[in-house]
């Protein structure tokens, strides 16, 4: 896992899960928000898009949300964790800072996109299979792009589960047990629900695909929704 230092700061902006399509107005209006008003940091933390590999066929379908992001790159600082559905990004974010994992040792927190925290030996093998760059390299040339442009168009079909997970608290707790920070902030698992364990707090951000959220870094984490044909940006959600 590659992890690196930052100072995280009040105001820093986080989203997670986006699983952007094409023509989603409402991650870009977002963006563009974001753009006219920038805040001092944003954390991409992972599965932004839908569907984002280093390939020609991906990089023109979301060249749109793309292409916002390098422009808030030159803005603000960025910052983005890959998920399961978005990796092997640095040829494509090239002023974007690009990590498994972003620490803050001072104020002892934690970020990350919560795939590679999975403690399931079976998932981290499977994690391993599609992050494999020259094997994805390989398959597209061989096939001369047609598997991976018909498997691409496939699962960029898919829709997006919003459900609630069965004893999700008992199943963090045994999860972050070995995560020495004071703070554990991941997306991954669309639940916008937040636990303490004795000093450790888990936040475990909503989806953006589900509901509209993101969240605001002010000392703890403030959950607010993104109202498209609203003036104003933000409502309060209560659920962090």
């Amino acid at each position: 896992m590659r992890v690196q230092n930052v100072s995280l700061k009040k105001g820093a902006c986080l989203i997670a899960d986006v699983h952007y399509k094409k023509g989603d107005e409402k991650f870009l209006s977002l963006l563009r928000y974001w753009l006219e008003n920038p805040p001092p940091q944003i954390f991409f933390l992972g599965d932004i898009f839908h569907l984002l590999l280093p390939f020609d066929y991906l990089i023109e379908y979301n060249k749109d949300a793309i292409e916002l992001i390098n422009r808030l790159a030159r803005k603000t600082e960025v910052y983005y964790t890959p998920g399961n559905h978005d990796f092997n990004l640095d040829t494509i974010f090239k002023n974007v800072k690009i990590a498994d994992a972003f620490v803050d040792e001072e104020k002892s927190v934690f970020l990350t996109h919560g795939d590679l925290t999975d403690k399931d030996i079976f998932y981290k093998f499977y994690v391993f299979l599609i992050r494999n760059y020259l094997g994805n390299k390989l398959l597209n040339l061989v096939s001369f792009n047609f598997v991976n442009n018909w498997l691409f168009k496939a699962i960029l079909q898919k829709k997006v589960k919003c459900l609630k997970i069965f004893d999700f608290k008992a199943k963090i707790k045994s999860k972050i047990a070995d995560i020495d920070y004071k703070m554990i902030v991941e997306g991954h698992y669309h639940q916008n629900e937040s636990f303490d364990f004795g000093d450790k707090r888990y936040v475990n951000l909503g989806a953006f695909v589900c509901d509209g959220s993101y969240f605001v870094y002010e000392n703890e984490i403030k959950g607010y929704q993104w109202m498209t044909k609203l003036s104003k940006s933000a409502q309060t959600n209560s659920n962090s």
